[in-house]
């Protein structure tokens, strides 16, 4: 396999934004990572979408499709359920953050081993244009350009946002990556398959 060629990143155009202080006028557009590889990952998902949707000045807009991912970084545990879901929020930053820790440790996440099993994991992928670079918060995410698992479902609900730092699209950053990769990320093999459509009405009923 051909060696993996990182991607360049270039000198961004935006200001970094103070998380703490921001306190939005207009509603941002947000996209959130989610993944579990614990009990029922598709529940865990369902939940969290859930418990999103019920936090003040949260909108839930779109959920991609679920994607089963074998792990990384710690790869002696079971396969991930992965899916990106694009907010409307009033909230800052650093408050965001706040929220989906809590909807985490609602939903049994333990952060006891790094890379470990999880229940659900919620991490901030893009919150606008704005850029955070925080000792326990970086916005956009600092590895989602690498990461297939990311870039695959939230190619699917915002082929054509930008990413503020590398100034490039996400659909260009997926084939970008996939290219790099090779065939372990060919989307017709069983390691990374599209489990089925997700939408605001799955979790209506929670």
């Amino acid at each position: 396999m051909a060696k993996v060629k990182k991607t360049t990143v270039k000198k961004a155009k935006a200001q970094k934004t103070d998380s703490s202080k921001v306190k939005n006028t207009e509603a941002q557009i947000v996209y959130l990572g989610l993944g579990s590889n614990v009990g029922d990952r598709e529940e865990y998902i369902e939940q969290a979408s859930f418990l999103l949707s019920k936090k003040k000045g949260i909108e839930v807009i779109r959920r991609s499709s679920n994607y089963e991912t074998e792990a990384e970084g710690k790869d002696d545990q079971p396969a991930f359920m992965n899916a990106v879901t694009m907010i409307k929020t009033t909230l800052a930053p650093r408050k965001l953050l706040t929220e989906t820790q809590e909807i985490e440790t609602a939903l049994g996440r333990e952060r006891e081993i790094e890379w470990g099993p999880r229940t659900i994991d919620i991490d901030i992928l893009l919150f606008g244009d704005q850029i955070v670079s925080e000792d326990d918060l970086q916005i956009p995410h600092p590895l989602m350009h690498e990461r297939v698992f990311v870039l695959k479902p939230l190619k699917e609900i915002a082929p054509r946002v930008i990413h503020p730092i590398l100034e490039k699209s996400i659909v260009d950053l997926y084939e970008m990556k996939k290219s790099e990769s090779g065939e372990k990320y060919d989307d017709e093999l069983p390691g990374f398959k599209d489990i089925r459509k997700g939408a605001v009405d799955d979790f209506e009923h929670w």
